[in-house]
């Protein structure tokens, strides 16, 4: 399953030009953080000295979120993803490409996402391999390709007939504060609002290093699950980076830091991020019919994304296409417009 972190980057863009909020309710106290807000079973923390870029608060920043995606149609940028697994004790790093587009049409309640992740090579310890991987999510079906072996995994994640928003609470892969109700973020979080430089201490040195200069005049904002809620993750961190772009100043992704509770560690780097008319999506990225002599596992709906760490829910085995099988009734092609690009001219 594509691990939940990638799902996160590959949703994480958004537009907003942050304003200072109204003073938080608590005095605030130099030295010592203070509440702004209490709210049941948890409560939004905030720094006792000044604003970061314009934001007084997490709350500042949740509110924000809320309409802050409301016109971004494509983005597309290179992404590094790094795995450090806590029982084996080793490190996986892949590098790639993202493609994201929000089709998404004017009254449409539940809103249309899709993504593409192309990677193209696997560094394990000092090993270094070209090994090509694609994730695709076109509102449907997730695919995994994985053409060195002619390999293909199809996983219905969306009940047949319904609209999934892959951001929604409760829905979705990963709950995430991005047009969404600031309200449906505080169930289930705690926010604190954090300088760009908090939380490398515990990495080694040189990632540190790397990660304080690559954060370098973002926010931060941390999520931690409240105590009644069930969640994959203990910890998520958000960087965002203000940027300068042809339809004005934004907002954009920069890093997201996730510790699940295998205390596994994920770190998603987005470099060289370009938006709407800035950006250009790849013939074919979205592509999710089934090639010719491969071997094919389609797997019908059977509940929502997992987690990182959580069971698959039960169901029947999966229609397996083995290479060379005649496929031209198998399955439904999960693309309405198989071979198509979804955001070729994005709205």
């Amino acid at each position: 399953m594509l691990p939940l972190t990638l799902a996160l980057f590959s949703q994480l863009a958004f537009v907003a030009d942050p304003a200072p909020a109204p003073s938080p309710a608590t005095p605030q106290t130099p030295g010592a953080p203070t509440t702004s807000e209490v709210v049941p079973g948890g409560k939004v923390k905030v720094l006792p000295n000044e604003p970061i870029l314009g934001f007084a608060d997490a709350d500042a920043l949740l509110t924000a979120l809320e309409t802050a995606d409301a016109n971004l149609s494509l983005l597309t940028a290179q992404i590094q993803y790094t795995r450090d697994f806590a029982i084996a004790g080793d490190t996986q790093v892949r590098t790639g490409s993202l493609w994201f587009v929000d089709s998404t049409k004017k009254g449409e309640k539940t809103r249309q996402r899709s993504f593409a992740i192309r990677f193209d090579s696997l560094v394990v310890g000092s090993r270094e391999e070209k090994r090509e991987q694609f994730y695709t999510f076109d509102g449907e079906w997730l695919v995994e390709k994985f053409p060195g072996e002619k390999r293909m995994i199809k996983r219905q994640v969306v009940r047949p007939g319904e609209k999934f928003d892959p951001l929604k609470i409760g829905e979705g892969p990963l709950p995430i504060p991005i047009g969404q109700k600031r309200a449906d973020i505080l169930a289930r979080y705690d926010a604190t609002l954090l300088p760009a430089e908090d939380g490398f201490d515990e990495m080694p040195l040189e990632r540190a290093k790397k990660l304080t200069a690559f954060t370098k005049g973002c926010v931060q904002l941390l999520l931690e699950p409240r105590a009644n809620t069930r969640d994959p993750f203990k910890a998520i961190r958000l960087w965002y980076l203000p940027t300068d772009t042809k339809a004005g100043k934004r907002l954009l992704p920069r890093l997201a830091h996730t510790i699940n509770t295998a205390e596994d560690e994920s770190t998603v780097m987005l470099l060289g991020i370009k938006v709407n008319d800035e950006a250009k999506l790849e013939s074919g990225v979205f592509d999710t019919s089934t090639p010719k002599d491969w071997d094919v596992i389609i797997q019908p709906f059977r509940g929502a994304i997992e987690g990182d760490d959580a069971p698959a829910a039960p169901a029947a085995g999966p229609n397996i296409q083995p290479a060379g099988a005649d496929r031209q009734n198998a399955a439904p092609n999960p693309a309405s417009n198989s071979g198509s690009n979804p955001g070729d001219k994005p709205k």
